[in-house]
């Protein structure tokens, strides 16, 4: 299991994952490597570890509150049919992203909440 907190963005140069947490964004002092093909991504911008760090915040408040999301639901009508969604079903089916522009290229950071299964007696 990865540490939570953690960012994949696909490399632009070879596709594959390359990961970083948000303890990264304020501990490193050097780039983030594709462990891949070895292209580097500066994350030292401060509006980026700002944007980046506020994100995670809410993606872990998210995990957080996994415990009264559970019992919640998102209503959408649909004429009129009204439809109610558990947030746990909802949450488990989408991924949390964050569209970025690198230079001209567009890069999408994933930031992926997991929930756990967890069962009362």
């Amino acid at each position: 299991m990865k540490e939570q907190g953690t960012f994949q963005i696909d490399c632009i140069n070879c596709k594959k994952p390359v990961l970083f947490s948000v303890k990264d964004l304020n501990t490193l002092h050097t780039p983030v490597s594709c462990t891949s093909c070895g292209k580097k991504y500066a994350l030292d911008d401060d509006n980026l570890k700002r944007q980046l760090t506020l994100f995670a915040a809410l993606c872990q408040q998210i995990q957080l509150s996994e415990e009264i999301l559970g019992n919640a639901s998102v209503a959408v009508d649909v004429g009129p049919h009204n439809v109610k969604i558990p947030f746990k079903l909802l949450l488990s089916r989408l991924k949390s992203t964050l569209d970025l522009k690198v230079g001209d290229t567009p890069l999408t950071v994933n930031f992926r909440v997991q929930l756990t299964d967890k069962r009362h007696s």
